[in-house]
């Protein structure tokens, strides 16, 4: 009566899981409820076929294409029932998983938080944000975290914010925002990065090392050195360096979100 009353148990289970995912209703626990009287189920036919192992397979084989069939079906129901309500989210491509997993998984815990749908839509918004902190670092240097305005720090954090995140610091940049950078601390605080400059001067700075450091990788396959930057931009060796350093960061983030 134990294989007969699992069995039933099962059957009511997967019926009731496919109805609700039909319905667009799907409850978590039932569906591991389903799996866990499956796997009751081949244990019990295991057990009938023991010890002999083709036995075991022949009892063991029928539950889990039903486990298979179950799952399969279930997962066609949802994304169709996603699809009527206008949210089917994108697989991210194995290969990315694989190459990148740590960022891949941020990736994705952002696309479910924030029910991005879109694969191209989270990508672009992850190089908004790189983009975003590696121009934060530049202007207010290694403490940007401590003296960049609270709310574009808030914005950073939340996904859907990116593109005004990024439009809130070109404002700051170019100077048409009133926030200044805070006081350097005088207890031997490093001086910010590309101090000495106005915020235009150093927005163009930066766009012009990029531009530059396009056109090095198209001519010879390679970033730009500092002293090329020195050379072609008129400025110091100490900022050639840091924006140097700037581009190749930007290179990283872009390969890495590639």
């Amino acid at each position: 009566m134990v294989p007969i009353g699992i069995d039933g148990g099962l059957v009511g289970v997967v019926v009731l899981d496919l109805v609700l995912a039909w319905t667009a209703h799907p409850i978590g626990w039932l569906r591991q409820l389903a799996r866990l009287l499956a796997v009751g189920t081949v244990a019990a036919n295991v057990s009938a076929g023991w010890p002999d192992p083709v036995a075991i397979g022949l009892y063991a084989v029928a539950p889990l294409m039903l486990l298979v069939m179950v799952e399969a079906g279930r997962r066609v129901l949802l994304r169709r029932a996603g699809g009527a309500a206008g949210y089917v989210r994108d697989r991210i491509p194995l290969g990315r998983w694989i190459l990148s997993p740590w960022p891949t998984f941020l990736l994705w815990r952002r696309m479910v938080l924030w029910q991005i749908a879109s694969y191209r839509a989270a990508l672009d918004m992850e190089a908004q944000l790189r983009r975003t902190r590696t121009l934060l670092r530049v202007h207010f240097g290694r403490q940007w975290k401590q003296k960049a305005p609270a709310d574009l720090l808030w914005m950073l954090g939340i996904a859907p914010f990116a593109a005004e995140a990024h439009s809130r610091l070109h404002d700051l940049i170019s100077g048409n925002d009133k926030v200044k950078p805070a006081p350097v601390p005088q207890d031997g605080a490093t001086t910010p990065v590309l101090s000495g400059s106005s915020p235009a001067v150093l927005g163009d700075h930066l766009n012009a090392a990029v531009r530059i450091n396009e056109r090095h990788w198209t001519q010879r396959n390679r970033p730009v050195l500092a002293e090329t930057l020195r050379k072609q931009l008129h400025i110091s060796s100490s900022r050639a360096r840091e924006l140097a350093s700037t581009v190749r960061s930007m290179d990283r983030a872009a390969v890495s979100n590639g």
